[in-house]
């Protein structure tokens, strides 16, 4: 069970570093960031990129390795609870992104705001709010 644990716990660990990444690569470029510094802004994108590229080939190496060498710990790692936890990541995202947009809607009331930043602030949410949500609903 120990195993079992380790693994849970390091698929956690890359989860939050895949959406915490994923967010360092996204949001300096979005055009209300234009304020910064180029330079700063591009090189916080590309180490976000370059992060959550690499955490994202370790969830697919690690669930392959995992899978291969113990089928009992990959189907102990995709139990029912897993499987109703991804359920509950993927709607809480959904009503992250129907408030995001409900939100950006108010906001383009005051300030202008282009369908392409809607679109990429709505996208970046519906992939970091469930990779978040999941993570700390595993955690027990």
């Amino acid at each position: 069970m120990e195993k079992i644990e380790r693994l849970a716990q390091r698929r956690r660990i890359l989860l939050m570093v895949s959406a915490g990444a994923f967010l360092a690569w996204q949001i300096p470029l979005m055009d209300s960031f234009s304020q910064w510094q180029a330079g700063s802004a591009s090189l916080i994108s590309l180490a976000g990129f370059l992060i959550w590229a690499a955490a994202l080939i370790a969830v697919f190496v690690w669930g392959r390795a995992a899978g291969v060498r113990d089928p009992e710990a990959r189907a102990a790692l995709e139990d029912e609870l897993t499987q109703a936890n991804r359920a509950r990541a993927f709607s809480f995202a959904y009503w992250v992104m129907l408030v995001g947009a409900a939100g950006l809607l108010a906001l383009s009331q005051f300030q202008p705001v282009t369908a392409t930043e809607v679109a990429h602030i709505i996208v970046v949410l519906g992939v970091a709010a469930p990779l978040f949500r999941f993570a700390l609903l595993e955690r027990g």
